[in-house]
């Protein structure tokens, strides 16, 4: 099982003012490397993050890889998620595919449908194409690699231009996604399918089953990437204290916008009329990986009986916090006692 970070890029002032942390990013991909860890990825938000305007991520990530490989020798640098209904399918190929020439191997590319109007509306895309598009931009990506020469379905018009020899192999695609509808696609078109973070193991592990029976019809590998929210420490206790606060801000925020929390796997979600009234500990079972190191182990032992990862990538630092230097320790922790162990799992 490998073991990666999704790397934070813009976080919030106590003030409230969002800003860039470059030197943050780079310090944690360098850790990262060091310590370890297969990979670091970051996301997509064009609309300030939806309606809170809160995110770890900016915009650009295909950019923001490029300046992370640049600073890196080995670890892979890739995106989760390029949100693609947003873009022509043929310039995101194409790009990824220079990216990966420049650093072969390390690119990953990760796509997904989204989900804030925000984000959409920045670009003048109604939201619901999304899917539409989804389907249109990965059938338009899976012809340029076969080199098939197919008009572009609509909303996209024109011809999949001849892939220029001098771009190499393109990168791994991943597809996020959180229905059955995005769990086939995953299968037909992704190398591997990406969980949403915030919902628990145990729903996500319903759709790697429908992804995995998909893909054997294909006659194709599946590949599973869980994504958690994590901390870890000495203890149990201390572990909660200080970083259980952060994925529960975040936790609270999908509950206000629907769909991340369901009553049959949590049955507390009908007694809650406000998103305050969420704890800890009615969030935390099944969803986040925070506690000691062997509450880390035994955890994620349990989640390879559940859902049988091939990757787990982990978001220690959110845009309300910890400080860098907090995740860094962190980091340093699980490169020491966690990653060595990860083999046996």
């Amino acid at each position: 099982m490998k073991l990666s970070i999704v790397s934070t890029v813009a976080v919030e002032s106590p003030g409230g003012q969002r800003s860039w942390d470059l030197e943050g990013y780079v310090a944690e991909l360098r850790a990262a490397e060091r310590l370890g860890f297969y990979g670091a990825y970051t996301g997509e938000r064009r609309g300030r993050g939806g309606a809170s305007g809160k995110t770890a991520v900016t915009t650009s990530p295909e950019l923001l890889c490029m300046y992370g490989l640049s600073q890196t020798e080995s670890l892979v640098v890739g995106t989760q998620i390029t949100l693609l209904p947003l873009h022509h399918p043929v310039r995101i190929i194409q790009d990824a595919c220079v990216i990966n020439t420049l650093y072969p191997g390390r690119f990953r590319l990760g796509v997904g449908a989204g989900y804030t109007s925000e984000d959409f509306r920045a670009f003048g895309v109604p939201l619901e194409e999304r899917g539409r598009r989804m389907e249109a931009g990965m059938e338009a990506i899976r012809a340029f690699i076969d080199e098939r020469p197919i008009e572009l379905s609509a909303p996209y018009c024109g011809a999949i231009p001849a892939k220029d020899p001098g771009c190499g192999h393109p990168p791994e695609i991943m597809m996020g996604g959180w229905s059955r509808a995005g769990m086939r696609r995953a299968a037909r078109f992704g190398d591997g399918w990406l969980s949403a973070t915030i919902r628990t193991v145990t729903a996500e592990a319903e759709l790697a089953a429908l992804y995995r029976t998909e893909c054997r019809k294909l006659g194709k590998p599946a590949r599973v990437v869980l994504s958690r929210d994590a901390g870890i420490a000495v203890t149990d206790a201390e572990a909660q204290d200080r970083f259980g606060g952060y994925p529960l801000a975040y936790a609270r925020i999908y509950f206000e916008r629907g769909g991340a929390f369901e009553a049959r796997y949590e049955p507390w979600v009908t007694g809650i009329a406000s998103s305050s009234e969420i704890t800890l500990d009615m969030a935390a079972p099944d969803r986040f990986l925070i506690g000691s190191v062997e509450t880390w182990l035994s955890t994620l032992a349990e989640w390879k009986k559940t859902i049988d990862p091939d990757e787990v990538v982990i978001r220690l630092r959110n845009f309300n916090g910890p400080s860098l230097q907090e995740e860094l320790e962190q980091m340093e922790l699980i490169g020491r006692e966690v990653i060595p162990v990860l083999a046996d799992l």
